[in-house]
């Protein structure tokens, strides 16, 4: 998750890109490099304005200011281009329930002069044996590996998947993930809206935090929570209660916190490494003839920079 991004032209560029509906704003400032082969997440609760930018990129919306480029090329004054260089799997998709599923695909594919062969789209979304069923009788995860099927067959090189796992448990949901990794392997970019902390951490190589229409920072995930929290935390219990004095003395040199928990005090301290963080604890212990009776080292999440970022937790 640390090496250093293409040299290429990005795939994606958005600088200040700005919409709003009736004087409410959906998007404030968008600003964003989505870089070629790369899975892109951008991350953020309903109403963070991820799906305006969406049809924005797509060419369904007009923003209101700012500078869009998909490969280069502008949704507004180049609409027809733009199909040819990227396509979308949407939230909301209002298929007719009596089309068959090979037929949906065959519709999408006259729209594109070189399209993926259907059989070979729903083979690579497992649902070869659906070919000919009807869209209302498919599951809610079926209908979803549909929509990426749709999203994927005009071979475009830039595909972006609208919040692809909301409303599914959590089976279905990992075996979408296994598909868009997948889907990573054929050297397409891949920008990936969603409101799930751990589907960003586990799909995606950088991560845009948009909250109230506004990006709050990009990065990997690792890279987010380096610079947007306090570090790992030790936490231990010791040997033996200590005393007022000792417990005064222990927590001057390393500030601390206490806490009471099924009879024993648990000390917690926060630094940089956890490692490092721990052997020089263990140190300061021995000199005042102290051990340890447990320890844990907690790693701070993703989630953890996302609240820092944005003063919110996002809702599951």
């Amino acid at each position: 998750m640390s090496e250093s991004l293409p040299s290429a032209e990005p795939a994606i560029v958005l600088r200040a890109v700005r919409k709003a509906y009736g004087g409410n704003p959906a998007l404030v400032d968008g600003t964003f490099e989505v870089a070629r082969g790369e899975i892109f997440g951008l991350l953020g609760p309903n109403g963070a304005g991820k799906t305006t930018l969406v049809e924005i990129l797509l060419g369904i919306k007009r923003r209101d200011g700012g500078e869009v480029r998909v490969l280069g090329a502008d949704p507004e004054s180049a609409p027809r281009r733009i199909r040819q260089l990227i396509s979308g799997q949407l939230q909301i998709s209002p298929f007719p329930d009596k089309i068959r599923v090979h037929e949906l695909v065959d519709l999408f594919a006259a729209l594109y002069p070189r399209p993926r062969a259907s059989d070979e789209l729903l083979e690579i979304v497992g649902l070869s044996a659906k070919r000919r069923e009807y869209y209302e009788r498919l599951s809610g995860g079926q209908k979803q590996r549909l929509a990426i099927a749709l999203a994927l067959v005009g071979d475009t090189e830039v595909i972006v998947l609208d919040e692809p796992t909301t409303g599914l448990d959590a089976r279905i949901r990992r075996e979408l993930h296994e598909l868009i990794l997948r889907l990573s392997g054929f050297g397409k970019t891949i920008l990936l809206t969603t409101h799930y902390i751990e589907e960003a951490e586990k799909l995606c190589r950088r991560v845009a935090v948009l909250y109230r229409g506004r990006v709050h920072a990009v990065g990997t995930p690792a890279e987010l929570v380096a610079h947007h929290t306090e570090g790992e935390v030790v936490e231990v219990t010791l040997d033996r209660p200590l005393t007022r004095d000792e417990e005064t003395r222990l927590l001057a040199r390393r500030p601390g916190q206490v806490e009471e928990r099924d009879g024993a005090k648990i000390y917690r301290f926060r630094g940089g490494q956890g490692e490092r963080l721990l052997v020089d604890l263990v140190l300061d212990l021995s000199r005042e003839g102290l051990g340890l009776g447990e320890a844990r080292i907690r790693r701070p999440s993703l989630e953890e920079a996302y609240l820092t970022l944005t003063g919110s937790r996002i809702d599951p």
